[in-house]
């Protein structure tokens, strides 16, 4: 490309956005980047959110930075804008319009502005008279919830995803009484892993001393911030001192960042629609990469998939901005994806890693192990039509990973 260095705008500071500038910067060097972000802080590693107990200290939010360092975050190749939120984009001029009330005229754009926690949302931004309301997505959300875990003695948490089982783990190592409620399933992972295996887990947390509720016992226990009893009736009184209700944590699930792309004819129907390069259709020049890109599955599914794994958001950013650069003229290699997502997640010393798309699975099997004993080593094949589209391996140890590599190759395989 020649003449004037083109400018990149990249909505959203995570993983994805800084994977999606250096692929950018490996082909066209002189590419001017701003990295425009809602959180005041760079690229960090997220999943360590919940991974780690901390001592109370005055140091407590030093720390947790220290410790979630991305490698690459602190180049000065990037132009960050930390605590600017893109309010509206003007995708056929090129424009995005900023919560500063400044614009921003791009050559390239990347969406990765990911998602944000699904809140229960009848009292709206109200203070809840019952609760104290915390949810988890970012670092300073981490500093609060790990500040509150240290002066509580119980905690309860809607959701039985990955985040409210790490949470769950982590508020039983600050001593805490841990009541989950999932009003949806039996257990945990149950709309990934499917009934059995979530069913599994379930008698994991309980004998690790987790109060699990499910179905309608656990619909009486949800809080919708509107200070009424679950049941109905008046709301409570005006609330009290933090320090004298209960903490409530929502993990419910998650919410794409789309809305500032309204008006742009997109399909923003679960995120934002793109093809195998991460592009997004009938927009020139505009990309998108990570939790909030919906694209084509790689096992040829009928409906698009969005994953919301650490991984995944890395190697769509990498496409992205390779596809990015190829679109400025350079000879970047941009191969679609065609990989299977993966993940790791660990509940009160179980390690628990998928692998593929169980979701897409019409049969299941035990290929090694026992679910009235998980701690033992218990490998699952997701079978579709007999071909294998996902795997999971849960264990204390590593007794049986030959088998789940076994598993990933067949997987790779597809």
């Amino acid at each position: 490309m020649t003449g004037a260095a083109p400018r990149i705008g990249i909505v959203g500071s995570g993983i994805a956005g800084l994977r999606a500038a250096q692929s950018v910067l490996a082909h066209e060097t002189g590419a001017r980047i701003t990295v425009f972000g809602d959180e005041a802080h760079r690229t960090y590693n997220r999943p360590g959110l919940t991974k780690k107990r901390y001592p109370p200290s005055a140091g407590l939010g030093a720390a947790l930075a220290e410790d979630l360092r991305v490698a690459g975050a602190e180049t000065g190749a990037l132009d960050w804008r930390l605590g600017t939120r893109v309010e509206a984009a003007d995708l056929r001029d090129g424009v995005l319009h900023l919560s500063t009330g400044g614009t921003f005229a791009y050559d390239g754009l990347v969406v990765a502005s990911g998602v944000r926690p699904r809140t229960t949302t009848a009292g709206g931004d109200e203070e809840c008279a019952r609760h104290v309301h915390r949810t988890l997505r970012g670092l300073d959300d981490a500093h609060s919830l790990h500040r509150e875990l240290h002066r509580r003695e119980s905690v309860t948490i809607a959701g039985a995803g990955f985040v409210a089982c790490e949470l769950a783990s982590l508020a039983a190592e600050y001593g805490c009484d841990v009541v989950m409620l999932e009003a949806r399933g039996h257990g945990p992972f149950e709309g990934v892993l499917g009934g059995d295996v979530a069913r599994a887990l379930a008698r994991w947390v309980t004998a690790h001393g987790v109060t699990l509720l499910t179905g309608g016992a656990a619909e009486e226990l949800l809080c919708d911030r509107s200070g009424r009893p679950p049941g109905g009736g008046r709301p409570a009184p005006p609330p009290g001192a933090a320090s004298e209700r209960p903490l409530f944590i929502e993990a419910i699930g998650s919410v794409p960042n789309v809305e500032w792309l309204d008006g742009n004819g997109l399909d923003l129907s679960d995120g934002i629609r793109v093809d195998a390069h991460m592009r997004v259709p009938g927009r020139e020049g505009v990309f998108a990469a990570g939790d909030v890109a919906r694209y084509p599955d790689p096992w040829g599914a009928e409906n698009p998939t969005r994953v919301e794994f650490w991984k995944n958001a890395i190697d769509t950013g990498t496409i992205a901005g390779k596809a990015l650069a190829s679109s400025l003229g350079h000879e970047a290699r941009t191969p679609g994806i065609a990989y299977f997502p993966s993940t790791v997640t660990e509940m009160f010393g179980l390690r628990v890693q998928i692998a593929g798309n169980p979701r897409n699975a019409d049969s299941v099997e035990i290929v090694r192990g026992d679910l009235e004993r998980p701690g033992d080593g218990v490998l699952v094949a997701y079978l579709r039509e007999g071909v294998n589209v996902g795997a999971a391996y849960l264990d204390e140890g590593a007794r049986f990973n030959r088998l789940y590599i076994e598993l990933l190759r067949s997987l790779r395989a597809r």
